[in-house]
């Protein structure tokens, strides 16, 4: 940010009206990515706005955050360029009213994390609900959502930190709730691994632990599910004896158009093949009738 838009931020007055709070709100917007936390930062001024007030209450933990958030304004660090050469880590937290992120790579020989964006944002009042382990995982699927122009495909597997241990054993979880499996079925389109790094802890883990990894991609083209998945379908037999009857009892004129005759001396047992069939449900006298009448 030049130098010019700092000045401006740091005498920048506590807006008196909505208006002016939304328009402050919009500028910190445009630079959220250089801020960590910024949920976190703006979740008391957000709340001033909800329900459309006419007229601003200001409390003292938004005047606080007000002041906060036009600090951060002034320190924010300078941000990396993604390098797609490189490993990327995600860092991910969450709060119980927002979760957060940080997108890194470690240049040269160095072990330090240079951060290369930054995501936040704030939980719907249904998320907020969440137990602390599905925050935790929302907060990975929010930061892979968000960066996955640079993850999806990513030349290296990628390293996902979370303070949360149970996360370790999610590729080992048996018994998953809709929103969980649909949200495992979204991380299989990343090459990851979880690693867990206490809450109380600056450093680093020394040894990782990889528990989710997608199988490679196959090389040849295969079928989204599995033959074992499949039941036997209908199938009609009897088309090759009905095509060498018919050379014997030819179709009679009149017939339907785009309709095969089936010879008197087939008619038993093609009803009984279509009605035993097990991909046909063994239906009633109606519907085994209706599925003929749609061929033959």
């Amino acid at each position: 940010m030049d130098c010019a838009k700092v000045e401006a931020i740091k005498s920048w007055p506590q807006p008196g009206t909505v208006k002016g709070l939304q328009h402050f709100l919009g500028f910190a917007n445009f630079y959220c990515r250089f801020i960590l936390g910024y949920s976190d930062l703006t979740a008391p001024l957000t709340s001033l706005l909800r329900k459309k007030p006419k007229n601003l209450s200001w409390t003292s933990g938004a005047i606080e955050a007000f002041r906060k958030l036009k600090a951060a304004f002034c320190t924010a660090p300078t941000l990396l360029h993604a390098d797609p050469t490189r490993p990327f880590v995600v860092e991910v937290d969450a709060s119980a009213l927002g979760v957060g992120a940080v997108l890194s790579q470690r240049r040269g020989e160095t072990p330090v994390l240079h951060p290369c964006a930054y995501f936040s944002k704030e939980l719907s009042p249904a998320e907020q609900n969440y137990d602390i382990g599905n925050r935790e995982l929302l907060a990975i699927k929010l930061a892979l959502e968000e960066w996955r122009h640079w993850l999806e495909g990513a030349n290296h597997p990628f390293e996902v930190i979370t303070d949360h241990k149970n996360l370790q054993y999610l590729g080992e979880a048996k018994c998953l709730n809709p929103r969980q499996a649909r949200w495992v079925l979204f991380f299989t389109r990343f090459n990851f691994c979880v690693t867990y790094r206490p809450g109380n802890k600056n450093t680093k883990a020394d040894a990782l632990s990889t528990i989710h990894s997608p199988d490679p991609m196959p090389e040849e083209p295969e079928p989204i599910l599995p033959p074992d998945l499949f039941v036997c379908p209908i199938t009609w037999s009897l088309d090759d004896d009905i095509r060498a009857a018919t050379e014997e009892e030819p179709a009679p004129p009149g017939g339907p158009d785009g309709k095969a005759y089936v010879p008197t001396s087939l008619r038993l047992s093609f009803l009984d093949s279509v009605h035993a069939s097990p991909g046909s449900g063994h239906p009633g006298r109606q519907r085994t009738l209706s599925l003929l009448k749609e061929r033959y």
